[in-house]
Formats: structure tokens, C-alpha cells, sequence
């Protein structure tokens, strides 16, 4: 076989299965969020052109990922509060993201890349406001910057039907997490910091944990999977919110997910394929290292997510949308010290767009 042929002039195992290992990788944009509880984007789920290079002889890559969602369902633990849609007091976070990740493989099990995402959201609602009126509050701006090193356990080359890669990142506080803006009060106008779900960083140093994995389950079948911890071992930023010595500062908090699922390959001479997978995930009420002070809205989601790509030469194009089946907004560390339990407003659905190109 020729190792510079593009995945059209490949034999039709070898193109079935890059076809589905770059849908699997490809469905799986690094962009992931849930409204007030504030999960960012990930550096972990986009595959690396390592795995592929034998194939197309590529060495870079860059994948350009957009989600869009809406927040406005509130819950307290997996209850709904359904009154406040009915009142209409909820709050409303309308998100877009972009991250772009460039990555090099360094040969096909060994590879580097960095995710710099771009943030842009607007915050409406009424108790952040005169609790009349419905104002919004926005913040935009580049977030936290993640550098990733990857490596498959086994040589793609040699062992395509099944392979595991890990990874370990280091986050470098890049994004603002005190952006401004004015907030319309019963006192008139105030000038203060909007809310940490829209903040476009998290303010710490991190590092991240990451596993991902296919195997092949015939010509055109294949499962996919993938685990990412990030782990913020800083307790808070300097960004105040009130004079509250527990939660008077926006805590910096882990992140987890965890996705996994089935490609099928629907046509290997158009280079289209579609996939169908779980996707877990969310922040956790305490963090794998450090304490737990600070303000945060800890919860998570649990999605289907069904996902279509095509792949043409280098270029692939994906798009995702995981939609809600289970959202928890579990007790936050202040939470447990009160007694009392808060809410946080979830999407009902989010809309992954995705383009990869390698050379």
C-alpha cells in the first residue's frame, strides 16, 4: 500500500476504517458547556493525526470546532423547576465557542497539540437585575489555552483494529475571568463583574488527564470511547463576586467527561459515516486536588449524541448534537455547609460544527 494515497485510492478495509476512526474522532468536537454550571471547553476528544498518518502521510492537522446552546431549564439536583419558565424569571445563557486546535504528530503514535478556544456569551435575567425588568450582561473574549502530548499504546501501523492513546495537558490562564458589565438595578445603573458561567476563564494553572480508544468491530463497524479529567489544584481566583468568606470569590473547579459510543460507516465511497454515543459530563463538588472554596454551581449531563461526518481527501466536516436526557445540579461545598441546595439552568441540546484539515 502506498502510505502517501489519500483515503480515497486506500483498499476498502483500510479506507472503512479511517473513515470511521476520523467520524469518531470527528463527532466528538472539543467544545462542551451547560450554562450556569460552567464547564468550558476541553482539549481532549479531538483525535490526532497520529493515529492516521500511515494513511495520509500527514503530520499536521487543525480542527476548527463551533458549538452553539441555550441555558434556561433550572434545576435543583434532577428536579426541574418548572415555575421558573412559567413566572418567567429564568435565566438565559446563549453560548458560542470556537477552538481551534493545531496539532503535530511527531510520528504515528506520538503527537503535540494545542486548543485556543474563543468565547462569546449573553447572560439575561431579572434577580441579577431590579428582579422587574429582564437586562442581559455579555462577556467575549479568548479562553484558556490547553497544550496536550499524546501517545497511542500501540503503533497504529501495525495494530489498526484496536488501540488505546493517552494524554497528558497542561491549561495556562489565558481567559479572563473578570470581565464587566452593567447591571441595572433597583438603585440604578452598577458596573460589576458578570457571572462566572460566562466569565470567559477559570483563572488557574491545570493539568489534564485523558484516555481515548476505538476498536474495530468489522469492515464498516466500530466503537469509540473517551475519558478527560481536568484538574485545577488553585482553590480560587481573584475575581470577587461579594464579601462572603466562602464563596466571595469564583472558585476554580475541575472538569470531567467521559463519551463513548458506535460509528458506522454509511458510505465508504463518499466518505460518509455516522455515529451514535453517550456523553457524561460536568464539574464535581470537590476537586481532585485542593480545597473546596469559592463559588461554583457543580452538576452535570448526561446526553445522546448522534453525529454525521464526511470525509473528503484531508478535509473532514462533522456535526454533533448531543441532547439532554439526564441534567443534576448536585450540592456545591458551601451548599453542604448551609444546608441548602442550588439551582443552575442546563440546554436542552447543543449543535457541534466541525472542520479538520491535515498536511
Amino acid at each position: 500500500m502506498n502510505p502517501t494515497a489519500s483515503p480515497s485510492r486506500l483498499a476498502g478495509p483500510t479506507t472503512a476504517a479511517v473513515t470511521l476512526l476520523l467520524a469518531a474522532c470527528a463527532a466528538a468536537p472539543t467544545l462542551h458547556a451547560q450554562g450556569c454550571v460552567a464547564v468550558r471547553q476541553m482539549g481532549d476528544v479531538a483525535c490526532t493525526v497520529g493515529a492516521f498518518e500511515h494513511a495520509h502521510a500527514a503530520r499536521w492537522s487543525l480542527n476548527v470546532n463551533y458549538q452553539y446552546f441555550s441555558s434556561h431549564r433550572h434545576f435543583v439536583g434532577t428536579d426541574e423547576q418548572e415555575h421558573r419558565a412559567e413566572a418567567g424569571t429564568e435565566v438565559v445563557n446563549d453560548t458560542q465557542q470556537v477552538n481551534m486546535r493545531l496539532a503535530y504528530a511527531f510520528s504515528s503514535r506520538f503527537s503535540l497539540a494545542i486548543d485556543a478556544p474563543y468565547f462569546s456569551a449573553v447572560r439575561s435575567s431579572l434577580y441579577e437585575h431590579d428582579r422587574v425588568n429582564r437586562h442581559t450582561t455579555e462577556a467575549h473574549g479568548i479562553g484558556d489555552v490547553i497544550l496536550t502530548g499524546e501517545m497511542w499504546l500501540k503503533d497504529p501501523k501495525f495494530e489498526p483494529k484496536a488501540n488505546v492513546a493517552f494524554g497528558l495537558g497542561f491549561k495556562m490562564p489565558t481567559g479572563q475571568t473578570n470581565i464587566k458589565d452593567t447591571f441595572h438595578t433597583a438603585n440604578g445603573p452598577v458596573v460589576r463583574n458578570v457571572d462566572q458561567s460566562i466569565q470567559p476563564g477559570d483563572g488557574g494553572w491545570g493539568f489534564s488527564m485523558s484516555a481515548q480508544g476505538y476498536w474495530l468491530l468489522g469492515r464498516t463497524t466500530s466503537l469509540y470511547g473517551s475519558i478527560y479529567y481536568l484538574a485545577n489544584p488553585q482553590s480560587t481566583n481573584d475575581t470577587y463576586r461579594s464579601n462572603d468568606p466562602i464563596t466571595g470569590r469564583f472558585s476554580i473547579a475541575d472538569q470531567y467527561q467521559v463519551r463513548a459510543g458506535l460509528s458506522q460507516v454509511l458510505s465508504e465511497r463518499h466518505g460518509l459515516a455516522g455515529s451514535l454515543g453517550m456523553l457524561w459530563e460536568g464539574v464535581p463538588s470537590s476537586d481532585l486536588i485542593g480545597d473546596d472554596l469559592g463559588f461554583r454551581r457543580p452538576g452535570y449531563t448526561i446526553s445522546v449524541e448522534p453525529g454525521l461526518s464526511w470525509m473528503h481527501g484531508r478535509h473532514t466536516f462533522a456535526v454533533s448534537v448531543p441532547i439532554a436526557i439526564e441534567r443534576n445540579r448536585v450540592r456545591s461545598y458551601a451548599d453542604k455547609l448551609t444546608g441548602r441546595h442550588g439551582d443552575a439552568a442546563f440546554a436542552d441540546y447543543a449543535v457541534n460544527v466541525g472542520y479538520g484539515f491535515r498536511w
